[in-house]
């Protein structure tokens, strides 16, 4: 169930979840979580001292975001069949 909590600011600045991140980049939580599990340059979450909850800086994700390698699929439907 998404968080619908405004976005939290901190020294670090502003800090959301999992769902704010992929709302505000416009991807789904599934996308983000294979994102932060395959690449390792994907940015660390904090947490706050005596929770278990994870947060992103949402300036940062940003930036890894736009900067990430984009690695498209080959579109198979458009090769002629293989000669046998």
């Amino acid at each position: 169930m998404p968080d619908k909590k405004e976005p939290e600011e901190s020294d670090e600045g502003e800090l959301v979840n999992l769902s704010q991140l992929a709302a505000e980049l416009g991807v789904t939580r599934q996308w983000l979580h294979s994102l932060r599990t395959k690449d390792p340059a994907f940015p660390p979450s904090r947490r706050r001292p005596g929770s278990t909850r994870e947060f992103w800086d949402l300036a940062e994700a940003r930036a890894y975001y736009k900067g990430r390698e984009l690695r498209p699929g080959e579109r198979t439907d458009l090769k002629p069949p293989a000669e046998q």
